[in-house]
């Protein structure tokens, strides 16, 4: 796997990457351009558009609709595939378009399995559909269980694309009233840097079953109205170990005026809490909105571990009520932005095989901070009277339980 992730670094074309920046960045964008291009491989990419999607409700008739309008490929990553209602859904609209004769590829984390009562790999089998399993688990190779694709990417004949941090599952689809409701944020995408995201499907089908295959290329298909310049950040325990990392570093590194950040699960390690605090005792305005409960309680305690050092000083917390909100977005200075698969934790930092964009582009970082606001408003700040005040029990409980947290 490593040598396919050089192979591909290669193939990059001469002046691209690091030493490539668009003629149309602003000076405060190509400030960011330049702190977070030195990790990195894969060139800019230009005249893309990218389409917030939110929850359920609006990602999945986008990806089901795309999936139906399929002529020739359907390439879809994954890490919970529920094999719910909203499941149920995806199979139909694959199977269908394994049907009308279009290559359909599923590859799905087959620890993510775990979470659903029943694996949906046999089903999409049971189709017809092809399908791999991410590093199946077995006792031989029981020291890389941690290791887990985390990304969630649909690829369609080329001229489609889908990322962000939503799996497939019931919870998502708000306007069902599930039992258990998760609100999320989705991207559709159109433009050149689906190629990134198509090398990046190839490359982990390859590791998963050992077959070669070539996804369908953009063509240029249409012109954005107003376009993004964008990039994909992989990462990953192989030849992207850290990458992203680095990208964020240098991102708060060049931030001048804010900072914001959205994650269900935020316990960064040293370097990158550093960074934050190093950020906002230089002026930068540093807003982070996290659940008041997620789904890891022992999660939870840990994170709250760490507020009073972060809201002393200068840091601005939120925390949002229910539903569980997974959402996952970094703004900075209103014009550079992350979004796709990764938290803010250890997990996702050193273990996972992630997916990302960072984006160049002041109209979609406005976009996403108004959801961010909107987020902010509906959510309760965590204030220093109130950290001060927990009892003595709360206070050991955290601290112990973040002692945890490279495990967590």
């Amino acid at each position: 796997r490593s040598a396919r992730g050089k192979k591909r670094a290669s193939a990059s074309p001469p002046g691209t990457g690091a030493a490539f920046f668009p003629e149309s960045l602003s000076a405060n964008e190509r400030s960011i351009c330049r702190a977070t291009s030195g990790a990195q491989d894969l060139p800019l990419t230009t005249a893309n558009t990218l389409t917030p999607l939110i929850d359920g409700d609006q990602a999945y008739p986008a990806m089901l609709t795309a999936i139906a309008a399929a002529r020739a490929s359907v390439a879809l990553s994954v890490y919970i595939f529920d094999a719910d209602e909203a499941g149920s859904m995806f199979v139909d609209a694959l199977d269908a378009a394994r049907r009308r004769g279009v290559d359909v590829r599923v590859l799905v984390d087959d620890l993510g399995q775990l979470y659903s009562r029943r694996a949906i790999a046999s089903e999409l089998q049971r189709r017809g559909i092809t399908t791999a399993r991410f590093m199946p688990r077995s006792l031989r190779h029981i020291n890389l269980i941690n290791l887990r694709n985390h990304r969630k990417m649909l690829l369609i004949d080329g001229r489609d694309a889908f990322v962000g941090g939503m799996n497939i599952r019931h919870g998502h689809m708000l306007r069902a009233q599930p039992r258990r409701p998760v609100r999320d944020i989705h991207f559709r995408v159109a433009g050149s840097v689906i190629d990134q995201m198509a090398a990046l499907f190839e490359e982990d089908w390859n590791f998963a079953t050992r077959e070669d295959i070539a996804l369908p290329r953009w063509r240029g298909e249409g012109s954005a109205a107003h376009p993004v310049i964008a990039r994909l950040v992989p990462d990953g325990p192989d030849s992207h170990f850290e990458k992203l990392l680095w990208v964020m570093l240098g991102a708060i590194a060049a931030s001048t005026h804010s900072i914001k950040i959205m994650t269900p699960y935020f316990l960064p390690g040293p370097i990158l809490t550093s960074s934050l605090l190093t950020a906002a005792q230089r002026g930068v305005v540093v807003e982070i909105i996290l659940p008041e409960r997620s789904n890891i309680p022992l999660f939870d305690w840990a994170v709250q571990a760490n507020f009073r050092k972060l809201v002393e000083r200068g840091i601005k917390i939120w925390q949002s009520g229910s539903p569980f909100d997974h959402s996952k977005l970094f703004v900075v200075d209103g014009v550079w932005s992350l979004i796709g698969s990764t938290n803010w934790d250890q997990r996702s930092l050193r273990l996972n095989f992630e997916a990302n964009l960072e984006c160049f582009d002041a109209a979609f970082a406005a976009s996403l901070t108004a959801y961010f606001d909107r987020r902010k408003d509906e959510s309760r700040p965590v204030v220093i009277e109130s950290l001060l005040a927990l009892p003595l029990w709360k206070v050991v409980r955290n601290n112990a339980v973040r002692l945890l947290s490279p495990y967590l």
